[in-house]
């Protein structure tokens, strides 16, 4: 007659490792989806900042009549602030600039005051910008803008043209 004392010594390890092996690739397959995941949200949130940002600065250049600080050139030039004019001397609307703050990659919308420096204020509409670029073509009345933008180490590079309705040149 035989006799059953229970498992072997051996058949316990080779239980306890085949259920180590598989809770470890469970673990390293659930952590490799997360890290999926976080880059695909991230992707999508620089995609709509991106699209966001340009909105507003399309906005903003467009309807002005002019850059102001910036000398015409078709190669992109890495810039922190495109100021563009709006008023005329009677006129009360205000000039604006587009200004990259490089500390907190934001950017804002400011008004600028007679002597062409930023009033206190203005407003953000985006974040996550690294660089900025600006070329012109046609004079100045097309803007060329490349914005450089990352977050947790995914990159999105976003180009638009822009194309100033009320141009009317630079008459400094």
């Amino acid at each position: 007659m035989k006799r059953k004392k229970g498992y072997l010594l051996l058949e316990s390890v080779i239980s306890i490792t085949s259920i180590v092996i598989i809770i470890s690739l469970l673990y390293y397959i659930l952590i490799f989806s997360n890290n999926i995941k976080m880059k695909i949200e991230d992707s999508v949130e620089l995609q709509q900042q991106g699209n966001e940002v340009s909105k507003y600065i399309k906005e903003a250049i467009q309807n002005s009549k002019y850059i102001i600080n910036y000398d015409k050139n078709s190669e992109l030039k890495s810039v922190t602030s495109i100021k563009c004019k709006y008023k005329e001397k009677d006129n009360k609307l205000k000039d604006k600039e587009i200004f990259l703050n490089k500390n907190s990659n934001k950017i804002f919308i400011r008004t600028l005051d007679v002597y062409g420096n930023s009033e206190g204020g203005g407003y953000e509409v985006g974040d996550y910008i690294d660089n900025m670029y600006i070329s012109t073509d046609y004079d100045g009345k097309i803007a060329n803008i490349k914005l450089e933008l990352s977050k947790n180490n995914t990159n999105l590079e976003k180009e638009f043209t822009v194309n100033i309705i009320n141009f009317e040149g630079d008459n400094k």
